[in-house]
C-alpha cells in the first residue's frame, strides 16, 4: 500500500512541473520532463536529438531518440549563419543534453561549445573523410510526443518509427479554450 502510494506521490510531482500554456520551448521542456520521468529510453543515452514538426490542426510533434552520430560541420556552419540542420537550441536537464533546430536561430558559440562539453562535434572529420562517416541505425528507438498547441498538457505519446517499427500518430483532441467572459 505504503509503494503504491508513493509512486502516485512521485509521478504527480513531475506532473506538476508541466505547463499548458506557451511556446514551443514549453512544448519541449513538457516532452523531456515525461520522457526522463516515464521512459526507459532516456536511461539508454545521454545525449538526445529532438526533431520538432508543426503537424498541423494545432498539433505540434516532438520527436526524442538518442544520438547516434556526432555533429560534422561544414564550412557554412558557422557562428551566426543559420543552417536548416545544424543544431541551434539545447536542453541540459540531468546532466543529459536534448538538441534540436530552430530556423529561426543562428548557430551560436554557446551551442557550439555545449557540443564540444559532451563531445558530440567533430571539426577534422574531412581531413579522413569525404562524406561525414555517419552511422544509419534503423532500429534505434525514441519516443515521439504530440501536444495540442493551446493545452501543452494535453499530449498523447508512442515509439517513434524506424525501419523496423511503423506508429500510427494517437488520436488527439485539441478543444479550442472557451474565452472567458467577463
Amino acid at each position: 500500500m505504503f509503494c503504491f502510494v508513493f509512486e502516485n506521490c512521485a509521478t504527480s510531482k513531475w506532473k506538476k512541473e508541466l505547463v499548458s500554456e506557451g511556446n514551443t520551448v514549453n512544448a519541449i521542456n513538457n516532452a523531456i520532463t515525461d520522457f526522463l520521468n516515464t521512459s526507459k529510453l532516456s536511461k539508454k543515452d545521454t545525449v538526445f536529438s529532438l526533431k520538432v514538426t508543426d503537424a498541423g490542426n494545432g498539433i505540434l510533434v516532438i520527436g526524442i531518440i538518442g544520438a547516434v552520430n556526432k555533429i560534422y560541420p561544414t564550412d557554412k556552419n558557422k557562428v551566426g549563419a543559420f543552417d536548416e540542420f545544424f543544431p541551434t537550441r539545447y536542453i541540459i536537464r540531468d546532466e543529459k543534453l536534448f538538441y534540436w533546430n530552430d530556423t529561426t536561430q543562428v548557430i551560436t558559440q554557446e551551442m557550439i561549445s555545449t557540443l564540444e562539453r559532451f563531445d558530440q562535434i567533430d571539426f577534422n572529420w574531412s581531413k579522413e573523410y569525404i562524406l561525414p562517416p555517419l552511422i544509419i541505425d534503423d532500429g534505434k528507438e525514441g519516443m515521439v510526443y504530440y501536444f495540442c498547441e493551446n493545452d501543452l498538457r494535453n499530449y498523447k505519446k508512442n515509439g517513434s518509427g524506424t525501419i523496423r517499427q511503423h506508429y500510427d500518430p494517437p488520436k488527439l483532441n485539441c478543444k479550442k479554450k472557451s474565452k472567458k467572459k467577463n
